[in-house]
């Protein structure tokens, strides 16, 4: 599988030039140098993704280096096993150096640094001293989206009919989440049947969810897709069903959304004011994308959650 990681705001790839380093915040998120800079809001540092404060100093934050890794690897490189999102031993965490190991690994890495009498742990690779608690480690959540798309890329649909539904190896939870408009009953939609996105669903009210049972890497799996009412008003009712969710899929439209009133004066309107009118109702879904985040993080705390835009 050849990856290529790129900044989420600015779409460069990283690479070793100081502007475009990878760099890595205390929330596991990653962001080239130059993108984190534009990100300062008066004393503090605002993750652009989750939008949690971040109190470091740039130029001591950590580099993550699996970005700038040109072979790729979704494994720990001491025990060779899969990073994980549903196993907390097999998650990637990163040291202070910018290598990242799983949680097991480096747990056992400070037992016997303890049994030697340091209270740092010492990385394999570099040989530099981490003075952090495992438990304090930041999270590689670049490394842990990798295994999500590996996942995608190789799972096969199974009938249900075929599943013996006690001995499912893992299940996991996706919600949508977005303004009315955006698409999330479309995906679902096409989640389900496999076919066409349906071009006028019906709008959603509460709560509506599909699954399917899918095979990868001989584990069978469990995936529950929930759609959520895209109404400001039903915000709070849709973050609290979604309490528990392994992802997000935040969803919004860039495509112009016109009521019959609105269109006929856009088909009017000449010129710059036509631009405006069209950007105007292009970023209508897109405005109220910070409300549905704020939503769902007050009712979802876990660190190991993975949000997509």
């Amino acid at each position: 599988m050849v990856n290529t990681s790129k900044c989420p705001i600015c779409s460069k790839v990283f690479n070793e030039e100081p502007d475009n380093i990878p760099r890595i915040l205390k929330c596991g998120d990653t962001f080239c140098s130059n993108c984190i800079k534009t990100s300062i809001l008066g004393n503090n540092l605002i993750c652009p993704i989750c939008a949690s404060k971040v109190n470091e100093d740039i130029e001591e934050m950590r580099i993550n280096k699996f970005a700038l890794s040109p072979t790729k690897t979704i494994l720990c490189d001491l025990c060779l096993e899969e990073f994980s999102m549903n196993n907390k031993e097999k998650f990637p965490l990163i040291l202070k150096c910018g290598d990242s190991f799983c949680s097991q690994c480096l747990e056992n890495q400070k037992k016997k640094e303890k049994d030697k009498g340091n209270d740092t742990i010492i990385c394999l690779f570099c040989g530099k001293e981490s003075d952090e608690e495992v438990d304090k480690l930041i999270m590689n959540k670049l490394i842990l989206e990798e295994c999500l798309k590996e996942l995608i890329l190789n799972f096969k649909y199974i009938d249900e009919e075929r599943i013996d539904i006690t001995k499912l190896d893992f299940q996991f939870s996706i919600g949508l989440m977005g303004e009315t408009n955006g698409g999330k009953t479309s995906i679902s939609h096409y989640f389900h049947t496999g076919e066409s996105f349906e071009q006028s669903p019906i709008a959603t009210i509460g709560l509506d969810y599909h699954y399917k049972y899918v095979s990868c890497k001989d584990k069978t799996i469990k995936i529950t897709l929930w759609d959520t009412a895209g109404q400001e008003r039903f915000g709070s009712i849709a973050a609290g069903s979604l309490r528990g969710v392994h992802g997000l899929l935040l969803v919004f439209s860039l495509t112009p959304i016109f009521n019959p009133k609105e269109k006929e004066e856009y088909d009017r309107a000449k010129g710059e004011k036509k631009k405006i009118i069209k950007k105007t109702y292009t970023q209508k879904t897109f405005k109220t994308v910070e409300f549905w985040l704020d939503q769902f993080n007050s009712f979802n705390q876990q660190e190991n959650k993975i949000i997509e835009l």
